[in-house]
């Protein structure tokens, strides 16, 4: 049974991306509802998966980067289907570049080797917290970076006046900018918790709040660059080429400290230290 609905997650996602795609190249401006079903298809495809998994774990999860990608997946697959809900024009743009990265991570998720990890007792509240906290900030900061190569796309579309297809058909600048920073501040203040919670779960676990290790450097990293991007576009009205060059670097740190870090515990250091 699982066989079957990971093959329907892949074809909703992968026929949804393809569907999007299409519509782009051949100009058309009406966001289609027939993709949104196929991802919403694919997408409770999916949690089918995942929630026997949790049922039966009975709180002790090994949160390999395999099961990492596959719930990262899971997070932008809501997140496109709640943004097409709320900003059809935007999310369908966003969408061609989405799309095909969940189907990437929900394949690549199945081809890793498996890897044995520490497994986690998910019952401490302050865990859990950290851990709902942390994926929903990554999804949501995926979707900012997506946004911040739109943006780049856009810029210098218009600085060297080559304005084609693509190019008219993706949202005005503005809203893309608008929609960017909106994530961005959302996904700082997720961000922002998950270190919080975090902290309070390292002094109950190890007595200290801030146990040093590539994963906290990585995440202060993160923190310090998207809060500065904020800062800077409050007081000095940052955007354009500033804010796509922050955003990508924040993401650049944080994809270093949740993903870069658990693939080189597991498949360079053999799965010694902790991720």
């Amino acid at each position: 049974m699982t066989e079957y609905l990971f093959w329907a997650a892949v074809g909703g996602y992968g026929i949804g991306a393809a569907l999007v795609i299409l519509n782009h190249l051949r100009g058309s401006y009406h966001p289609a509802v027939i993709p949104w079903w196929l991802v919403a298809g694919g997408w409770l495809a999916q949690v089918g998966i995942i929630v026997p998994q949790v049922a039966e774990s009975q709180g002790q999860m090994p949160f390999n980067l395999s099961i990492s990608l596959e719930w990262l997946a899971l997070v932008l697959g809501f997140l496109y289907l709640a943004g097409w809900r709320l900003r059809r024009q935007e999310a369908r743009s966003v969408g061609v570049l989405l799309l095909p990265l969940m189907l990437i991570l929900l394949l690549v998720s199945q081809l890793l080797p498996s890897q044995e990890v520490p497994l986690r007792e998910m019952v401490d509240p302050w865990l859990v917290s950290h851990m709902v906290l942390s994926m929903v900030a990554y999804g949501i900061l995926s979707v900012a970076a997506i946004l911040a190569l739109l943006s780049a796309f856009q810029e210098h579309a218009l600085r060297t006046k080559h304005l084609g297809r693509m190019f008219t058909m993706l949202p005005p600048l503005d809203a893309v900018e608008e929609v960017l920073f909106f994530s961005v501040r959302l996904g700082f203040f997720l961000l922002t918790l998950s270190i919080l919670t975090g902290a309070v779960f390292s002094k109950q676990f190890l007595g200290v709040y801030f146990a040093f290790s590539h994963k906290v450097i990585f995440s202060w990293a993160t923190w310090l660059v998207f809060g500065s991007l904020l800062l800077g576009r409050h007081y000095q009205g940052w955007r354009g080429g500033r804010a796509v060059r922050f955003t990508l670097s924040g993401y650049g740190f944080l994809a270093l400290a949740w993903l870069g870090v658990k693939f080189v515990t597991e498949f360079v250091l053999g799965g010694s230290g902790l991720n």
